[in-house]
């Protein structure tokens, strides 16, 4: 749509486009919600780890559902197209779906399948939905980093028909639950990918038929144009120059460092990642897609977060790597756990722009969920996938979010869910006292979790997610750190790399998850709200007349430090 083209727009028209762009998003939500009623694993249907999105004629994404992650969101922005490609052109037909689970044309290891429907309308193709979700258990090590290459993580299934002309492909549904160790999880999780695809497309279709859209086109162009000028805009409000930052994570056997290297020039941001360290033997390493998409979500959601998720929006960002880095793998790799190092990425972007805006970035976050891997063998055994999560960052206006998944966005499974789905007994969840960096704002609290076998099975636990075990999320502004986390087995075995430990039957897994950063000087802390989180057990009372009382004005009464 042109300049001309748009100033044509009566405001009329204006208006009955903004209308079916929310409906579209809205189409998105329904598509998302169809798949978290009848997703079969916990993972997908408590905790909401999957994302939703529709896409034009030509694979560029229109629109997202609000319930997902940036790391299946963002990814599946470029996976559609590169699906897309592996499929001879006018080879689909109607009721054709294509599947992947490919880390590199998906979202970045095998546990991840990617589902992509055609819509047809009148016998053409006018969009695409796609859906993704995690799948529990896809053979091979499972869930873990110990694996030398991708070949030994699971089954990996290449761009292929899971529906052929309406036709279900039960060879390639017996082929992943023949290789699962929950068979029945595996197959209904990508069934269920496929049918809130259709949903997603009968809602599109009834959209389309009642405004009496032969095509998206006009709608797309208008949707592009719109979010390309608002991310410009807000992009050309930043002063140009070239900022850097650097991350440093724990890495498996020795830390691990990620840097950036941000240019905001004519409209545009670019972040080079070349200093960041070469990929290890060990199934920590990330796909570039997979970089591209926390990456550039940290910085939207900073620069220009007002504006939708599409094609558009985010294609003023640019994120670059050399072949060969932790945050750019090429296969063969290993990348079970690519999100420890890719949800580090958006704390990396937010210190380059940290220099670019002063005083309005969040401290840094916990980063990576901690993925609780736990299993069983034997008769009884069973495999479990559950996530604990850490402190946001605090913000130049507020305190962090307390035990919330950022920059993931996904939830918990309930307590009572996973005692349900698995035997194990979680005999404590509660708020990490202190775990929150001190400042004028203080960093969001983590959590702490024990879990015990129900059954005085032995435990076999993957820690290839404990992140931030050794340096806590760094403050912003005269904020202090968050703490680092911690992980134990009672008795006093302490863990502390992200290889496998076994839980012996009558022990405890014991963990504490790391806190957010805090943003400003503490001392200027206001009593009454420092007061009030001693009472809650937030802060204890030491921490308090450590970390806060560089000011006479802080008068801290007494409190308790029992959880919240």
């Amino acid at each position: 749509m042109s300049d001309m083209a748009k100033n044509r727009l009566s405001d009329a028209e204006i208006i009955a486009m903004n209308v079916m762009w929310n409906r579209l998003i809205s189409v998105c939500e329904e598509q998302a919600n169809a798949l978290l009623r009848v997703a079969f694993g916990a993972i997908v249907r408590e905790a909401g780890d999957l994302s939703a999105g529709i896409f034009d004629a030509e694979g560029r994404m229109m629109a997202q559902a609000v319930t997902g992650t940036p790391g299946h969101v963002n990814t599946m922005a470029r996976s559609v197209n590169a699906m897309l490609e592996k499929v001879a052109n006018g080879a689909l037909v109607e009721g054709d779906v294509l599947v992947t689970n490919d880390p590199w044309l998906g979202a970045g290891h095998v546990f991840d399948f990617v589902v992509v429907t055609p819509i047809f309308l009148d016998g053409t193709i006018v969009a695409y939905i796609a859906s993704t979700c995690h799948v529990v258990d896809v053979g091979g090590l499972g869930w873990s980093a110990e694996a030398r290459s991708v070949f030994e993580e699971g089954v990996l299934v290449p761009v292929t028909r899971l529906r052929r002309a309406g036709v279900l492909n039960e060879e390639l549904l017996d082929l992943i639950a023949t290789n699962s160790r929950v068979p029945r999880e595996a197959r209904g999780d990508i069934l269920s990918l496929m049918s809130c695809n259709d949903e997603g497309a009968k809602r599109l279709v009834d959209l389309m038929r009642e405004y009496g859209l032969a095509s998206l086109a006009g709608l797309a162009a208008f949707i592009f144009e719109r979010s390309a000028d608002a991310t410009k805009a807000a992009i050309e409000k930043l002063p140009e120059g070239v900022y850097e930052a650097e991350v440093e994570l724990d890495g498996y056997d020795a830390p691990i460092r990620l840097k950036a290297l941000m240019t905001i020039a004519n409209g545009t941001i670019t972040a080079d990642l070349a200093g960041s360290a070469p990929a290890i033997a060990k199934g920590i390493n990330c796909p570039l897609s997979y970089s591209q998409a926390y990456a550039s979500f940290g910085i939207k959601v900073a620069v220009a977060p007002h504006v939708p998720n599409n094609h558009a929006s985010l294609e003023p960002i640019r994120v670059t790597a050399p072949k060969g880095l932790i945050v750019s793998a090429e296969r063969p790799w290993p990348v079970t756990a690519r999100h420890v190092v890719g949800q580090a990425l958006p704390d990396l972007m937010l210190g380059c722009l940290s220099e670019a805006m002063p005083g309005r970035i969040l401290a840094e976050s916990a980063g990576a969920l901690w993925v609780l891997a736990i299993s069983a063998e034997g008769e009884d055994g069973f495999s479990s996938l559950n996530v604990a999560l850490g402190g946001m960052g605090a913000r130049p206006s507020s305190d962090g979010l307390s035990t919330t998944a950022f920059p993931s966005g996904v939830g918990t499974v309930p307590v009572e869910i996973a005692e349900t789905v698995a035997p194990l007994l979680y005999t404590a969840k509660e708020f990490a006292t202190d775990s929150g960096g001190p400042g004028r704002y203080r960093g969001g609290l983590g959590q702490e979790i024990r879990i015990r076998s129900a059954r005085g099975q032995t435990l076999k636990l993957s820690a290839a997610a404990f992140e931030r075990l050794k340096k806590g999320a760094a403050g912003r502004d005269g904020g202090l750190p968050g703490l680092p986390g911690h992980a134990e087995i009672s008795g006093g075995r302490v863990i502390d790399s992200k290889g496998l430990y076994a839980i012996g039957p009558g022990e405890e897994l014991i963990l504490r998850t790391p806190g957010g950063g805090g943003f400003g000087d503490p001392a200027e802390r206001p009593a009454e709200i420092l007061n009030r989180d001693v009472a809650r057990g937030l802060v204890s009372h030491e921490a308090a007349g450590t970390y806060y009382q560089a000011s006479q004005d802080h008068q801290v009464d007494g409190g308790g430090t029992g959880q919240s």
